[in-house]
């Protein structure tokens, strides 16, 4: 379980010398300080390090070491990389800090932009002298890009929440773990809040370690909401004991196991087991009987609905390649045996791990870093087909659910109709935090209705500015623009729902047409609509009318919208000095309680203003004359995890 930040491995003898080098020029504290800036980074304590880095390049502007690990270190931040390309292209093509290039990728496939991220990868393979490894590793990111590109065209209209309380920007959050009753959340803890001091791997104190990872148990507070969990705590002293990682792995559906990963304190990277005395009391954790856990990582564990079946991942060798997913069944003496590998549709020759079998007990979830990952772990889906006794091909949950971070530990509620899982994706201190999404279940997820609308102007394609809202509640889901050359606009709407679609075209009243989605269970429905507008003239066989000016301006519908061309990069100064800038939206409400934005607090402050129409909207950051400056914070927001981010142009 142990979840080390992913790190872009540097190899050691080009660390080492480039440290010495720098440590020529540095003296005194400073040098220490150096010492353990470069422990961080080797650790992939980026946020950490870069402290210690950055304020030793102020004190040092011309030391270049200290600017190449600066640089390289703000690829890590979420809010950086822009910054982190900045620092890192004066060295670009420099014999002395060749991975300056690779870094530069880094930061453009962090950021989304993944035909950027190829070249500069593909620019450091013909540059550079990169060894074996680097060049396998530089591969297969060359082609998490290329995934990247294919997964965000088939992007799904789903809105992640963080969960705000138990995540916190001072803890990492992850692997979370829903009991069968839905009145508790586990999860793993690491941070200030862990017990135990800062270590190293050798299990001594230091300034430059790493915190234990604890279970913790955050309360559910009543109430139809299941978002509304409270303040996370440690769950005992039983099973937290501050001198060893301890981290949740599954409960069982039945409530009575819970299955734990140990390490340290003399314990190897195992699975343990610990039984339900009441509540969240918890007894202390024994090993797993068995020949499961061997010298090697056994680093999670998750129990199928037959109460029999084990899922767990190892790295122990024999397998496909790093670490692999496996079943053991339980014998009659409640020992696990009969251990048999998933096979080649599930492990690869990179990491598969964290396994959840759905309470169908056929629909496995997985993360790993294959099967047409866009960076990182992904999480993947793969369903057991009985007639063939084999296992389908595993699909990629896709984007928003999988971004170019780690998301992985996919826990589903007993009913299906959450989906929680940790990710990286929207910490400026690279932390991790756990999200949820509904439905949960991959079937349910992909039961989507793609709406494909085409706008008339006379027959036409032409643009207009589109508005998706819920018919029942009235909620503003989407505002789109129709493209000006195709006239389309795309929109995946969930089964069983009716939809009010505005559209306001230039020079018309608003038209508003309903769509009424049919029930539906899986598969996705695609429906083409057409929405048409007509002049007066055109409609009666006639010219254009001459006049426009009684008709309704549509602006005038969209309170503190400017009339202005959101695609336009740069405003007048008579927009600027009348109140119009580009912003970033982020949400628009009728009932602006449903909306939760609190995880946006990561990338920048939220307004929020209401307007005459009754809407509440929420604008994210600054306000901007440029919109090339505003599309970089939206990029932002989506990479945060709100992909429903747009720019417009408000007073």
């Amino acid at each position: 379980m142990l979840l080390n930040l992913r790190s872009i491995f540097c190899a050691s003898f080009v660390l080492i010398s480039c440290a010495i080098v720098a440590q020529d020029n540095v003296t005194g504290p400073a040098k220490k300080r150096l010492y353990d800036a470069d422990m961080l980074f080797e650790q992939g304590e980026y946020l950490r390090a870069l402290s210690i880095y950055d304020s030793l390049w102020d004190a040092k502007p011309n030391e270049t070491y200290l600017q190449y690990k600066t640089g390289a270190c703000y690829v890590f931040k979420s809010n950086g990389r822009e910054q982190a390309y900045d620092i890192l292209k004066d060295l670009k093509g420099s014999s002395d800090f060749p991975r300056a290039t690779f870094y530069m990728a880094r930061s453009k496939h962090f950021d989304y932009r993944f035909q950027e991220a190829i070249n500069l990868y593909n620019d450091y393979l013909s540059n550079s002298k990169a060894s074996g490894a680097e060049r396998i590793e530089t591969l297969k990111l060359i082609n998490n890009c290329e995934n990247g590109i294919e997964l965000m065209e088939r992007k799904m209209a789903l809105t992640l929440e963080i969960l705000t309380p138990p995540s916190n920007p001072q803890n990492s959050q992850y692997s979370p773990v829903i009991g069968p009753e839905g009145k508790h959340l586990y999860y793993t803890n690491r941070g200030p809040d862990s017990e135990g001091d800062l270590m190293t791997d050798q299990t001594k104190k230091s300034d430059v370690g790493l915190y234990y990872e604890d279970v913790f148990v955050a309360d559910h507070l009543g109430g139809d909401d299941q978002f509304n969990f409270g303040e996370g705590k440690g769950l005992n002293e039983k099973i937290n004991t501050g001198q060893r990682h301890e981290a949740p792995m599954s409960v069982s559906y039945d409530n009575k196991i819970m299955y734990i990963y140990l390490s340290g304190d003399k314990a190897e990277e195992d699975i343990y087991i610990s039984y339900n005395e009441g509540d969240t009391a918890w007894s202390g954790p024994k090993k797993l009987r068995g020949n499961v856990n061997t010298p090697h990582y056994e680093g999670h564990a998750f129990l199928a609905p037959d109460g029999r079946t084990l899922y767990f991942s190892s790295d122990k060798p024999g397998g496909y390649g790093g670490r692999d997913l496996y079943t053991a069944i339980m014998k009659e003496d409640s020992t696990y045996g009969n251990i048999t590998n998933l096979g080649p549709k599930i492990n690869t020759e990179f990491n598969e791990d964290s396994p959840f079998i759905y309470s169908n007990g056929s629909s496995l979830y997985f993360a790993s870093e294959a099967h047409g990952s866009m960076g990182g772990y992904d999480m993947f889906y793969i369903k057991f087909d009985s007639t063939k006794n084999d296992w389908q091909e595993a699909i990629n949950l896709g984007y928003p659910i999988n971004t170019t971070d780690d998301d992985r530990f996919y826990y589903i509620t007993k009913d299906g109709d959450w989906g929680y899982f940790s990710s990286a994706r929207a910490s400026g201190e690279k932390l991790h935090d756990i999200y949820r999404i509904q439905p949960g279940t991959f079937e349910r997820l992909n039961a989507l209705v793609l709406l494909v609308g085409t706008v008339y102007i006379d027959d036409v394609e032409s643009s207009a500015l589109a508005k998706i809202m819920d018919d029942k509640t009235g909620d503003v889901l989407a505002t789109l623009i129709a493209d000006s050359t195709t006239g389309e606009f795309v929109y995946s709407l969930l089964p069983d729902h009716k939809y009010k679609i505005s559209l306001l075209a230039d020079g018309f009243p608003p038209k508003v047409e309903y769509v009424k989605v049919p029930p539906m269970k899986e598969g996705v429905l695609r429906i083409e609509h057409r929405f048409d507008f007509y002049t007066d003239g055109y409609a009666s066989g006639g010219g254009i009318q001459d006049q426009l000016d009684t008709l309704v301006d549509p602006l005038d519908l969209l309170p503190g919208v400017c009339d202005v061309e959101p695609d336009r990069e740069e405003l007048t100064e008579e927009e600027i000095a009348s109140g119009c800038y580009f912003r970033v939206q982020v949400g628009a409400y009728r009932n602006p309680g449903r909306f939760k934005y609190d995880f946006l607090r990561s990338v920048g402050e939220v307004e929020i203003k209401g307007y005459s129409d009754g809407i509440t909207r929420f604008l994210m950051g600054p306000k901007f004359t440029k919109r090339s400056e505003a599309d970089k914070l939206r990029i932002e927001c989506v990479a945060a995890g709100e992909w429903d981010s747009w720019i417009t142009v408000r007073r």
